[in-house]
């Protein structure tokens, strides 16, 4: 630890001088979500992102019109709750932790059924 360096955070647009172990745990959690954003978007697409990259999705697409079935086949194929959970996170745009708060579950417990549906969405369509 570097003594003679000063940590300041600002609480009501006040800088507070403070030490540098109560600085670091006041932006641990920041520097935890800064992450967290960065990692997350190496895996997910934006509507936006898609928009402007839609010639990379064109061979997707085609091969998507030649599948047996289409996506909103494989969707009614879905129960409820599993519908109601795609639905929230990738057309009303909900994270996995709003969903979670909303549904009364754990974050992880969306995350595994997600990944589930997902899986079971792949297949349907890859057959």
């Amino acid at each position: 630890m570097n003594k003679s360096k000063q940590y300041y955070i600002e609480i009501d647009s006040i800088s507070v001088n403070v030490t540098e172990e109560v600085y670091r745990a006041y932006k641990r959690p920041i520097w935890r979500e800064r992450k967290r954003r960065k990692v997350r978007a190496k895996y997910e697409l934006s509507l936006d992102m898609m928009r402007e990259g839609i010639a990379d999705l064109k061979p997707l697409l085609e091969n998507q019109v030649t599948d047996n079935i289409s996506l909103s086949d494989a969707l009614a194929t879905l129960s409820d709750g599993d519908r109601r959970l795609i639905e929230a996170l990738f057309y009303e745009c909900m994270t996995e932790r709003e969903y979670a708060a909303k549904a009364g579950i754990s974050q992880k417990n969306v995350n595994k059924k997600k990944q589930r549906i997902l899986a079971n969405l792949e297949k349907l369509l890859s057959s």
